[in-house]
């Protein structure tokens, strides 16, 4: 009698044990819904794009998923040393395998944190110029201006670097045009220096500059150098090289191919 006596006693402690680790984990999964849906609630006020607001649920609805997990597992009589010695086992495991999206995860958090840059700003970066279009879980869409969606991963835009077109809201086109020596050098000037003018997209503070920039082999390289706000740069240095060509051909400016003066000398002379 005394063993069955224990048996069922062992038997009521079993099932206490599975039943209060069953409710650990409806307590818990329960719990990572209300944090999503609260989440989901104040993360919708944010700035935040669609992307960063589901990795953040996401990470908070599965840690909490996780925990709960862990719990019922001490609960149910597993040491706590075996449980923290696998959860650290696959930790390792995972950041291994896991290496390279975790590099691209750790970028996305800082892009998050400091803003280098954010959805519409126009940056280049990795050799590719267009306007961001989102800032995804591991990566970010960047949409040329050619239409292009170029999908590059958050650490190498990190470790590459990038330039912000947006940030200060203007930037400085540097333009170079050559003319042939034979060309008159002030009179393309004054052309540059009209076309600009009569440009609404110019700014007139800080004034745009126009001078000679360098002597080349065969043309003379004359630079302008506006500003424009960030928004109009991509159809403006667009718009101006056709302008400044159908000008200086009124004009009488040649634009040179590029030649070389050979001379032949005769020895039998």
């Amino acid at each position: 009698m005394e063993i069955f006596r224990n048996l069922n006693i062992n038997l009521v402690a079993i099932g206490l044990r599975i039943l209060l680790a069953f409710i650990t984990g409806a307590v818990g999964r329960t719990l990572a819904q209300m944090t999503r849906r609260g989440l989901l609630k104040t993360l919708q006020k944010t700035d935040l794009t669609e992307s960063l607001n589901t990795l953040i649920i996401t990470l908070s609805y599965y840690t909490i998923v996780i925990l709960s997990v862990l719990l019922a597992l001490v609960i149910l009589g597993v040491p706590v040393t075996v449980v923290v010695t696998s959860v650290g086992l696959i930790l390792v495991v995972l950041a291994i395998a896991l290496q390279q999206s975790l590099g691209d995860l750790a970028a996305t958090v800082n892009f998050l944190l400091f803003k280098p840059f954010e959805v519409g700003d126009i940056i280049e970066t990795g050799g590719v110029l267009g306007t961001v279009h989102e800032i995804q879980m591991f990566s970010t869409v960047i949409v040329s201006p050619d239409h292009k969606t170029h999908v590059l991963p958050n650490s190498k835009i990190q470790s590459a670097g990038l330039a912000n077109y947006s940030k200060i809201g203007t930037i400085r086109l540097d333009l170079s045009f050559g003319i042939s020596y034979d060309s008159d050098v002030d009179k393309a000037e004054e052309i540059l220096a009209r076309l600009l003018a009569e440009d609404e997209r110019v700014l007139a503070e800080p004034p745009p500059q126009i001078f000679v920039q360098g002597l080349a082999d065969s043309q003379v390289e004359i630079a302008a150098w506006p500003f424009v706000q960030t928004a109009d740069f991509p159809a403006f240095r667009k718009d101006i090289t056709g302008s400044v060509k159908k000008a200086f051909d009124e004009a009488g400016i040649v634009i040179p191919y590029p030649q070389r003066d050979i001379h032949l000398i005769n020895q039998n002379e």
